[in-house]
């Protein structure tokens, strides 16, 4: 709600915006106002900051975020290494960063996306930290698992930047960097 906070001077008018408490209490409402955006999950290479600026430069992080009953693999893809993707799982957990990403640089995201071999498509909704369910553009591989592949060090080395940078839980991070450092892996 946009409210005028005093007698505006003549021939211009006073704007007062949402307080900051009211802006921050709803992540994204007061930035929809201004621009459409999408919700994104980043649980790959583009959960690192200089990754998803250089796609979409003006995506916002909003929160953090889990894929219950969903397992991280690595599946099988044009390289030698294996593909970040996404598989229905119990008992695992999938987490990652949800970004606002302005609609007119959403098909930026898609193709960078696609260019890494994952396409739109996971109907699953991410869960905040407060338990909140969230409908986000979430890429999977467009490959079938078949068995699990080595992972790639850059995608590797991305995600595990982005853990850390948007503090997604210490668990989380060492599972990744223990990816790196597996001797099947090595």
């Amino acid at each position: 709600m946009i409210r005028q906070s005093r007698a505006p001077r003549p021939g211009r008018p006073t704007l007062t915006l949402p307080s900051r408490a009211a802006r921050s209490s709803r992540p994204g409402r007061y930035n929809q106002l201004l621009v459409n955006t999408t919700l994104y999950f980043a649980y790959a290479s583009f959960l690192d900051p200089d990754r998803i600026g250089d796609v979409a430069p003006r995506a916002r992080f909003v929160f953090t975020a889990h894929f219950p009953e969903t397992k991280l693999i690595f599946v099988d893809s044009e390289g030698t290494e294996g593909l970040p993707s996404l598989l229905a799982d119990a008992g695992h957990t999938v987490w990652g960063g949800v970004f606002e990403v302005p609609d007119d640089e959403v098909p930026a995201l898609i193709d960078a996306e696609e260019g890494e071999g994952r396409v739109a498509g996971w109907d699953v909704k991410a869960v905040d930290r407060e338990g909140n369910k969230h409908d986000c553009l979430t890429f999977v591989a467009n490959a079938s698992p078949n068995g699990e592949r080595h992972p790639g060090q850059s995608h590797l080395a991305s995600m595990i930047k982005g853990a850390k940078h948007w503090s997604l839980p210490a668990g989380w991070v060492m599972g990744l960097e223990d990816l790196g450092e597996d001797p099947l892996f090595s």
